[in-house]
C-alpha cells in the first residue's frame, strides 16, 4: 500500500467512519467501513487533484453508503434499530446530553441528503464541493444549510 495512501487514510479515517455511522446500523459500520477503504483505494490510482480530497472521499463513501442502504432495505435490516434510537432520544432533555448525542440524535432524524450536506458543512466544504458530490446547486445547497440551522435550533435550543 502506497505511504501516501496510508496517510490519507489515517487523516480521513474519522471522516469515513461517521459517514458509515450515518448509513449503517451499528453491527454493519465496520463492514461499511471495509467497504469504503475498498473502493477508495481502487479508485485511488484515478484520482484527479482538481478536486480537494476530501469532496473524492465523500463521493467515494456516499455512493458506497447508498450501495449499502438499498442492500439493507432489501434485507429489511437496520431500519428498527434507527428507529429505536431516535425514539429514546427526547430533544428536551439535551441539557444532559453531550453536543456528540444531540448532534447524532439529529442527524438520525433527517434525510439523507440533509444528513450528508450537513456532514459536509460540518467537515468545511463549501457548497461547490458539495455540489460536485451530491449534483445539488450551491444555491440549493445554501437554503437547506440554513433550513437545517432552523430546524436545529427549534429542537435543540431553549
Amino acid at each position: 500500500m502506497p505511504a501516501d495512501f496510508e496517510q490519507l487514510i489515517r487523516h480521513h479515517g474519522a471522516r469515513i467512519r461517521r459517514i458509515a455511522s450515518r448509513y449503517a446500523d451499528s453491527s454493519s459500520v465496520d463492514d461499511l467501513v471495509q467497504d469504503i477503504l475498498v473502493r477508495l483505494w481502487r479508485s485511488y490510482p484515478s484520482f484527479r487533484s482538481d478536486a480537494r480530497i476530501e469532496t473524492w472521499i465523500y463521493r467515494v463513501a456516499l455512493n458506497a453508503s447508498m450501495t449499502h442502504v438499498r442492500d439493507s432495505i432489501r434485507e429489511r435490516k437496520g431500519q428498527a434499530a434507527m428507529a429505536t434510537h431516535a425514539a429514546s432520544f427526547s430533544p428536551a432533555s439535551t441539557a444532559a446530553r453531550s453536543m456528540g448525542d444531540v448532534l447524532t440524535n439529529f442527524l438520525t432524524r433527517l434525510g439523507d441528503i440533509d444528513a450528508s450536506i450537513l456532514m459536509m458543512y460540518l467537515d468545511g466544504l463549501n457548497a461547490d464541493e458539495m455540489n460536485a458530490v451530491l449534483g445539488i446547486s450551491a444555491n440549493a445547497i445554501g437554503v437547506r444549510i440554513n433550513r437545517l440551522k432552523q430546524k436545529f435550533a427549534e429542537m435543540y435550543v431553549d
